[in-house]
């Protein structure tokens, strides 16, 4: 497990690139980026191995972008709640 937390360590710029397409401003970006390695801390193990093992480092970055997406455009969203509200 260790070792795909720490791929999505390195994925943070990738990440960061995504977060910017939603907003011009830097600390929007970060704090969307922070929640999302968050969540990949909080979600199930299990589920992030199926990922990982299916896709690689590729399913990951697939998985964040959209994550990151919602978080952007869904109301009911921690970082939306936090920003837009």
């Amino acid at each position: 497990m260790n070792k795909i937390y720490i791929e999505i360590s390195k994925l943070r710029n990738v990440f960061m690139g995504i977060a910017s397409q939603y907003t011009d401003k830097k600390y929007e970006s970060e704090d969307a980026v922070q929640m999302l390695m968050l969540y990949f801390l909080k979600m199930n193990p299990d589920t992030l191995k199926k990922i990982y093992n299916k896709d690689g480092k590729k399913g990951i970055i697939k998985y964040g972008a959209v994550a990151l997406r919602r978080s952007f455009t869904s109301p009911r969203s921690e970082y939306y709640y936090t920003y837009k509200k």
